[in-house]
């Protein structure tokens, strides 16, 4: 596939397709290396391609099917007539050879229907090929929001504790000229031990996170770009999100393709309700057949008809079955035009909350670092106790942090909109593969 070689460019450390350098990895080319990378895309791409086959293999019908028939042996036969006073015993060596030649012209509209079938099949096939992207392309984004947060998360836990030690080196210093007591030392340094702590912890969670992207996207995390959101591809409105989701979405227009493809399939069962007619030719070659020596040939064209006029009822049953079929497609787009809505609705509801969200935090980050400046100084002439610096300072950690994670989940949200609209690789500009396009679409 296209992203194959950025895959193997990447692992070299080259740099291929415009990546800055070595190490460096951005959005965009993590979700083109993780699409590659899935065993979940791979497979639904040999499943792909597997209907595809199958439609080239029910396509074999309307060509005439030939047959070459051949076989050698012993036969011994036995004759035993009124005119003859003793039975007449021959054995020969017999030899068959013959061709048969058969072209189908009417079976009920099975073949034709089969092969709408697996037509319909296959464009749902492909379709869901592309969802499923679609669902790496989101894994991939949380994942590589989630290690840039961290990242940012693991920075404030490293100021944080350079703000303790200081506070406590400070603390040690007054103590030692007798301006402050041991509760006092006793106290910073308990909280010196709880920010060490939330840093092991933003550590151990970035850890996590790289982890994570390496089982994604296969790369290691180097140093990853901050991603540029486009935000002119965001509906105005969360209706016309959800008309363009319902419309788009290849998971809805899979769904839609699978109940062509039921119907199909009744119409091919209903074939059998008809003849099947074909012309035939055969032509033979044997020798020493039946106890007679010598060559024995025929051939011959005919029409041929085949009639089934009872079977038990199996061909109702059929019909049936797959009438019932039909109607559990139907369900299913039902219910992804359902999971889809919601989706939207969840994601747009999101984003525009975080967005409030974020104003809010911003204002508790600036008024926090106020009070925190306010609290030092009058801590430094003695109106304020250290218990109120330590709280401040929590309090500031604290509102960053919230800022930051309100931040990266109000990106992801827009991410995860995309993601419910069927546009996510669209909006990260990666392309899909040649061999996942229709003809149409390589033909521009």
């Amino acid at each position: 596939m296209r992203s194959k070689r950025l895959l193997m460019t990447c692992m070299l450390g080259l740099t291929p397709m415009g990546i800055s350098s070595a190490y460096a990895l951005s959005l965009e080319e993590s979700v083109a290396a993780a699409i590659d990378y899935s065993p979940e895309v791979l497979g639904q791409y040999a499943r792909f391609q597997s209907v595809v086959r199958d439609q080239d293999e029910a396509q074999g019908f309307y060509l005439p099917q030939v047959n070459l028939y051949a076989a050698a042996g012993y036969e011994e036969t036995r004759y035993s007539s009124g005119n003859k006073i003793a039975p007449d015993d021959r054995g020969l060596t017999r030899t068959e050879m013959g061709v048969k030649v058969s072209q189908l012209i009417f079976d009920g509209m099975k073949t034709s229907a089969n092969i709408d079938r697996l037509g319909y099949e296959a464009e749902s096939e492909r379709l869901t090929l592309i969802a499923d992207a679609e669902n790496v392309a989101l894994d991939v984004v949380r994942v590589y929001l989630e290690y840039l947060k961290s990242q940012q998360i693991l920075e404030l836990s490293k100021r944080n504790v350079i703000d303790h030690e200081t506070i406590y080196n400070n603390i040690l210093d007054r103590k030692k000229k007798g301006l402050s007591s041991n509760s006092d030392l006793a106290q910073i340094a308990a909280r010196v031990a709880t920010a060490k702590s939330t840093l092991i912890s933003a550590q151990n969670n970035l850890y996590d996170q790289e982890a994570q992207f390496m089982r994604l996207v296969g790369l290691p995390t180097k140093e990853l770009v901050t991603p540029v959101f486009d935000y002119s591809l965001l509906p105005p409105d969360l209706d016309i999100a959800i008309n363009q989701a319902v419309e788009n979405h290849p998971e809805i227009q899979a769904a839609i393709l699978d109940i062509k493809a039921a119907r199909e399939e009744v119409r091919r069962e209903k074939g059998g309700y008809y003849p099947e007619l074909k012309l035939e030719a055969y032509g033979n070659k044997n020798d020493n057949i039946g106890g007679v020596e010598g060559p024995e040939e025929d051939a011959r064209v005919m029409l041929t008809l085949d009639y089934d006029l009872f079977n038990g009822g199996s061909t109702n049953a059929r019909v049936e079955s797959a009438a019932w079929r039909a109607e559990q497609a139907r369900s299913i787009r039902l219910r992804a035009e359902r999971q889809v809505r919601e989706g939207t609705t969840l994601a747009w509801n999101a984003y525009n909350m975080l967005d409030k969200q974020k104003q809010l935090l911003q204002q508790n980050v600036d008024a926090a670092k106020a009070a925190e400046d306010g609290y030092v100084q009058q801590f430094n002439v003695g109106r304020r106790s250290l218990l109120d610096v330590l709280d401040a300072k929590v309090e500031v950690f604290l509102a960053r942090k919230n800022y930051v994670n309100a931040s990266y989940d109000h990106t992801l949200a827009a991410y995860r909109m995309f993601n419910a609209m069927g546009i996510l690789t669209y909006a990260l500009r990666v392309e899909h593969p040649e061999e996942w396009q229709t003809e149409k679409e390589k033909r521009g």
